[in-house]
């Protein structure tokens, strides 16, 4: 009902509005030059402002002339923007009613991202080379003339910031390290609205409500960003910045197509009602087929919906966008925001579950933005829907493991205030808060039983300092604290940074920020199986989130004299008793089980053998028990490392950085940052935590050849053949015995009773680790036409052996240590632009949930067998690369104003290489564009 309402008051207003416009009006014309050259700048935006408020806007032609319509009388700012110029503007333009004002504008070129504009470093806007943080900027210029299907296509070459792609649409974003199948480390806004999954808190940029253009610029930052985003954004931050209608009225059609069978249309138009209402409407389509895979851990025999639980390969999208800006007066201003984002078909891989097939799965925000002055406010609502009503609904997204629909029908609210005060000239606050409230609404399956008890509120508050103590050198100090109602205490973010300018296109910084990062809700409350039947047995796999108020713990309460009193469930009947009750830890009792899963696999020589198996009955004491993991290399668990998991707590993040921006000589742009962290109480991605009770093979072996030996004997056969004969069959036949999952010992929780299930689930790892890291960019401009663009990023570490998982090694950041790029640019500024570049990305293990290089996995019904191999599968690790790519734009002035043809090539030599585990090897791809403006 909201949205309807919503939606009737948005096409309420923009019926009645246009009749507004009908007074009379003036207009400002002119041509925007190079100052030295004298040649026209195409291209550039033209805007007129009153106090800082765009009343209209425009974009020169192919001769640099441009013309400013619909002005109501009164005096204006005229001002050009054009990336590689400086801003320039003309203030006290005088408009009259039914007359053109003529204003010439003339403006000098200068290094590439010095004048661009940020307000997600600092909260307000400061020039990219004066934030006191490690920033880049993609710009509307670089998004227009790139055929994409996804932010993650722009922002490959960032310095620092790692792209993991899976397919033609699915990838996961991080920077400086520690990606994930299913990530959510980096904090991603748009339009200062998160843009994650409400109840995942992951990114899934085909889920995006924005297209491509429809960007004004993206925004990277680096490093910690807590002290003004507040928790979740330890990793820096991903601002999309959309365009606003007064700034950039009219229309742009799209289309376009490539290689795997890719068709994209869009449309876009903005509109300025009148000097106080503008509108922007914009919407996609696409389609296309990604590239075929086969995960191992995928079994071939899962039904969904009556059908084979396969792979789709089709992807499909819609998006689309409404906004309203409305300035009712000077300084002030309403913006109303509703975005949709339908995916019919597409995979996503999720750490703890494997792949998911989605299906029809829409994602909506609203969103109302209010400025006056130095006052910001804004509420917005994010909801999202897997495309399934219940657990039982089959037509939406399901888990490819285990065909399980997963229903997502949760809801993120949040609301943030921000005021800033200026005292003097030197010194400026800024101060505000904010509210999250998260729902999840899983239906039983992400969350499982649960799902009464599952809701998050987040609130917190920050003061940021900024002081500017002479012409060239400048202070921030920053404080913020949080509350999370799923854990104990407030968590306080400070940050503090120096800047030194010695000159204007010139600054060297000095920052220090510590953030903190909660668990995400599912870290908490998820409750969903992995896999059916592992190894073929009753035993399913399940990944579980550890209880905020109490952890896990293990139940000891059974034999002190087995396993260190730890207690089994098992699927089993035994003398010990019922099946799934707790029992002794004594796989001995279940002997006879492990005989009758094995006999049928057992070889003909030892056919003879099984009447005396089958009257066998050994004691805890004649055969012993060992705990090993289902996931891993088989090794043995010592029952002391099976130690309470304490509820999840905050994690931490103390970042040290020095940096320069600016220009180095005349035609270079440098971006160096060092950097240096601690990161403290590292919360691990989920892994086994319950192992499996087995037959201990060397107690079993000796106690099988005693057994047949004295049987054999008493049958008559000599001494000698009866020990030769035990002596070759019972070690053959104890290893196929101690293969047998008997028991797993689990968790003492009411909500797991009578289940055996194998749990994967996270942990804090209460400890520091360290590393240390570098990242370069530069823009080297060679002649008027050509320019070179370069970047590279260092890490010191890509694995922690102090931190490792149970059977599936260190800790691994998932990203390369090395990693870098270079593009030469070609542009003739009036119609034809190209760029060419290689890039080098080293190769990496990945630790990642059930996505983990070099570990023994079972195959789908089948038990692995690590020592032999059998039955079992291994994700390789992630090969070094170096790609080719390449592009170019030709203005087609035949068609239109603004009409251009671009193209655009990835892995232009198609060397086919995945760039995680469990994903597709890429190669070659390529998109086309039509694109005209009017």
């Amino acid at each position: 009902m909201p949205i309807l309402l919503w939606r009737r008051t948005l096409l309420f207003l923009l019926c009645l509005c246009p009749g507004l416009a009908m007074a009379q009006t003036g207009a400002i014309a002119g041509r925007v030059t190079n100052a030295a050259t004298r040649a026209a700048i195409p291209g550039a935006t033209v805007l007129a402002l009153v106090g800082g408020a765009t009343r209209a806007s425009t974009k020169a032609d192919e001769s640099g002339q441009y013309r400013l319509a619909g002005l109501a009388a009164g005096k204006y700012t005229v001002s050009v923007m054009q990336i590689g110029t400086k801003l320039r503007s003309v203030e006290n333009v005088i408009v009259r009613d039914g007359a053109t004002t003529t204003v010439d504008l003339a403006t000098n070129p200068v290094a590439v991202q010095l004048e661009q504009l940020t307000t997600t470093a600092t909260g307000k806007p400061d020039k990219a080379v004066d934030a006191p943080a490690d920033v880049s900027i993609i710009t509307q210029e670089k998004v227009a003339t790139t055929p994409s299907l996804t932010i993650a296509d722009h922002i490959k070459g960032v310095p620092g910031v790692d792209v993991s792609t899976g397919g033609i649409v699915q990838s996961n974003i991080v920077t400086r390290g520690f990606n994930n199948a299913f990530s959510g480390t980096l904090l991603t806004l748009q339009d200062y609205r998160f843009a994650t999954v409400p109840s995942l808190r992951v990114n899934v940029p085909f889920l995006f409500t924005n297209i491509n253009e429809d960007i004004e610029r993206i925004e990277m930052v680096l490093g910690p960003a807590a002290a003004l985003y507040g928790p979740n954004s330890s990793a820096g931050v991903m601002h999309i910045v959309t365009r606003s209608p007064f700034e950039s009225a009219g229309s742009t059609l799209t289309l376009d197509g490539g290689s795997r069978a890719i068709a994209r249309g869009s449309f876009r138009n903005a509109g300025i009602i009148n000097p106080k209402a503008a509108y922007k409407i914009s919407a996609e389509v696409m389609r296309g087929e990604d590239w075929h895979y086969t995960d191992p851990g995928e079994p071939t025999n899962l039904t969904h919906n009556g059908q084979p639980a396969k792979r789709d390969f089709d992807v499909n999208r819609f998006a689309t966008e409404a906004r309203l800006d409305l300035r009712p007066t000077e300084g002030m201003s309403f913006i109303t925001t509703y975005g949709l984002s339908h995916v019919g078909s597409a995979i996503e891989l999720t750490g703890a579950n494997g792949a998911g097939q989605v299906k029809n799965w829409q994602y909506q925000s609203i969103q109302e933005r209010f400025n006056w002055g130095n006052l910001f406010a804004q509420a917005f609502l994010n909801m999202s829907d897997a495309g399934n009503k219940d657990s039982l609904d089959q037509s939406g997204t399901y888990l490819l493991r285990t065909g399980q629909p997963i229903v997502d029908q949760s809801r993120v609210a949040a609301g943030s205030i921000q005021h800033s005060l200026d005292i003097g000239t030197r010194q400026r606050f800024l101060y505000g808060g904010d509210y999250t409230w998260t729902n999840p609404r899983t239906g039983g399956t992400i969350d499982g039983r649960n799902e009464d008890d599952d809701n998050v509120t987040e609130y917190g508050a920050y003061l940021h300092s900024l002081t500017r103590l002479n012409s060239q050198w400048e202070l921030t100090a920053a404080l913020r604290a949080d509350r999370n109602n799923r854990l104990d205490g407030t968590f306080f973010s400070p940050r503090a940074a120096l800047s030194f300018k010695p000159a204007e296109s010139q600054n060297f910084r000095f920052t220090y920020n510590r953030a903190y990062s909660t668990p995400a809700n599912f870290s908490f409350f998820l409750d969903l199986i992995q896999a059916h039947n592992a190894g073929g047995l009753p035993y399913d796999v399940r990944a579980m989130g550890v209880p905020p108020s109490s952890g896990w713990d293990y139940r000891r309460s059974c034999s002190a004299a087995l396993a260190g009193g730890l207690c089994m469930r098992s699927p089993f009947v035994s003398t010990l008793g019922a099946a799934n009750t707790f029992v002794d830890a004594n796989a001995a009792a279940y002997y006879q089980t492990a005989l009758a899963i094995v006999k049928p696999q057992l070889p003909a020589s030892v056919a003879a053998l099984v009447p005396i198996l089958n009257a066998l009955n050994p004691t805890s004491t004649q055969v012993g028990s060992v705990l090993r993991y289902l996931v891993g290399n088989g090794d043995v668990v010592s029952p002391s490392s099976l130690t309470h998991i304490d509820p999840l707590k905050a994690s931490f993040v103390n970042n040290y950085e020095i940096g320069y921006k600016g220009l180095a000589g005349s035609s270079t742009r440098l971006s160096v940052s060092g950097w240096y962290q601690q990161r403290i109480n590292f919360i691990t991605a989920a892994q086994i935590s319950t192992p499996n009770v087995f037959l201990e093979p060397n107690s079993l072996g000796a106690y099988l050849g005693a057994q047949i030996t004295g049987a054999l004997i008493a049958q008559g056969m000599p001494a000698a053949q009866a020990q030769a004969t035990a002596a070759a069959a019972a070690p053959a036949i104890a290893a196929g015995l101690a293969k047998v999952p008997l028991g797993t010992v689990t968790f003492d929780n009411a909500k797991l009773a009578n289940r055996p299930d194998v749990l994967f689930t996270y942990r804090n790892v209460d400890k520091t680790i360290t590393l240390w890291g570098l990242d370069l960019g530069f823009d080297q401009t060679l002649d008027d036409r050509f320019s070179l663009e370069g970047t590279y990023s260092f890490v010191n570490k890509d694995s922690f052996s102090e931190v490792a998982d149970p059977g599936a090694g260190p800790l691994r950041i998932n990203s390369p240590k090395n990693k870098g790029s270079v593009t030469l640019h070609f542009d003739n500024r009036a119609k034809f632009k190209a760029q060419v570049g290689a890039r080098y990305t080293q190769g990496f293990a990945v630790n990642s949930g059930v996505y983990t290089s070099g570990v023994n996995f079972s195959l789908p019904g089948q038990t692995c067998v690590a020592a032999t191999g059998a039955g079992c599968y291994q994700y390789p690790a992630v090969p070094t690369s170096t790609l080719l790519d390449a592009g170019f734009t030709l203005a087609i002035p035949q068609i239109g104003r603004g009409a251009s043809w671009s193209m655009n090539a990835t892995n232009l030599l198609d060397k086919r290489v995945p760039t995680f585990v469990g994903v597709p090897s890429l190669g070659l791809l390529v998109m086309t564009r039509l694109q005209y403006n009017f």
